[in-house]
């Protein structure tokens, strides 16, 4: 006769599964749901690996953009991200840091990067820019 699972194992698998499905499905608010270790994964992106301060600030609060070459078109402010209120839904903010292309399909002017990040990451950097107030 086949063994049942544990209560506890089965609640562990199941609480598994809901933080999977908090980090990867888009349409939700990350920072609402999100554990703690998703946010810290996505300060440290921010901080560390984007270098986001470089341009929106200390704080993440925005101001003018550093200045650019002459002739070439550029940003003048680099908003706050605090909340990431330029974009309407995460799906869009997390398309933006996987694909560097604004909901119109755009790129942001320079400096902005060209940002590449995985699913995982622009998860965690969605959720813990929404979660800053």
């Amino acid at each position: 006769m086949p063994r049942l699972a544990a209560p506890s194992a089965l609640l562990l698998g199941a609480s598994i599964a809901g933080i999977f499905a908090i980090a990867v499905v888009p349409g939700r608010a990350p920072a609402a749901d999100a554990p703690p270790s998703l946010i810290a994964r996505g300060e440290y992106l921010t901080h560390g690996a984007g270098q986001c301060e470089d341009c929106h600030g200390a704080g993440l609060v925005g101001g003018p953009a550093p200045s650019g070459p002459p002739g070439v078109p550029w940003a003048k402010l680099a908003p706050s991200l605090h909340g990431l209120t330029m974009f309407a839904k995460d799906s869009d903010a997390i398309a933006f840091l996987e694909t560097s292309k604004l909901p119109n399909g755009e790129h942001p002017l320079p400096p902005m990067p060209h940002y590449n990040f995985n699913a995982d990451d622009a998860t965690a950097i969605v959720a813990y820019l929404r979660s800053l107030k």
